[in-house]
């Protein structure tokens, strides 16, 4: 994987070879490949993979302009005034927020690396969670222009699940009630909109205000990942919380 993402012209364009591109999503899967990888094999190389991922992301994809981690910049992290450069995937970077908590805490919770993972799921979750109807949106432009996707303003499963497991992962680390509180809003959201009481499983998509758009528990994006890997995380992470914590009766997890 590295020699394919390092060797200029083994993988084609993704949009067109005339325009120098980088992306978030390669930058930040390495993250937690290497790290799951690491566990079985402690190579110096993962962890360099995961510092340069790392580095990618303050240098190039985060823009405090926007308050925000762009999915799609120039080489150089250019800011590129498109429908694409202007994309930001609210889940995707919330995602990103607690792979990096995650090898903070690996490191002994390295400061700089909880400060970078923080900011990234302040900034998603003000550009992602729905003031009005509840739940994390799909899509936002960072200039609030109109987004391209159709399904810009739908509520997907898998968004719901990287905020559950985020914003427990910044409660443990910070302690900061406000991390609780974001938890606790978008599980309740989650649970009581996805869950088929009859059937069971989740739906995947909804619409805006919740309702269900369509009925499908499985297709070609939905499979049986993003919700026990949820739930087990969420299990881990809550024992942990309460093991470490006095008092914990009064603690909603």
């Amino acid at each position: 994987m590295l020699r394919f993402i390092t060797t200029p012209g083994i993988l084609s364009p993704k949009y067109c070879d005339t325009l120098s591109l980088r992306g978030h999503s390669i930058t930040m899967i390495l993250i937690n490949t290497a790290s799951r990888i690491r566990e079985a094999i402690d190579n110096p190389v993962l962890t360099a993979r995961i510092d340069d991922s790392l580095s990618d992301l303050k240098t190039f994809f985060m823009h405090p302009e926007f308050h925000a981690l762009l999915e799609t910049v120039g080489e150089n992290g250019e800011f590129i005034d498109t429908i694409n450069g202007r994309i930001i995937n609210p889940g995707h970077c919330i995602e990103t927020a607690w792979f990096i908590l995650e090898e903070s805490r690996y490191r002994g919770w390295d400061k700089e690396m909880l400060e970078t993972a923080l900011t990234i799921l302040d900034w998603s979750w003000e550009w992602g969670w729905d003031k009005d109807f509840g739940g994390i949106i799909n899509f936002r432009d960072c200039r609030n222009l109109p987004v391209q996707d159709y399904s810009q303003d739908m509520k997907f499963w898998w968004p719901q699940t990287e905020a559950i497991i985020a914003t427990l992962y910044a409660y443990e680390a910070t302690g900061d009630e406000k991390y609780l509180k974001m938890h606790n809003q978008v599980s309740d959201w989650t649970y009581a909109h996805f869950p088929d009481r009859e059937y069971g499983e989740w739906y995947g998509y909804l619409h805006r205000d919740g309702s269900v758009a369509q009925p499908a528990k499985g297709n070609i994006f939905k499979g049986p990942f993003h919700i026990p890997r949820m739930m087990i995380k969420g299990h881990v992470l809550c024992n942990e919380i309460l093991s470490g914590l006095s008092g914990t009766e009064n603690i909603k997890l």
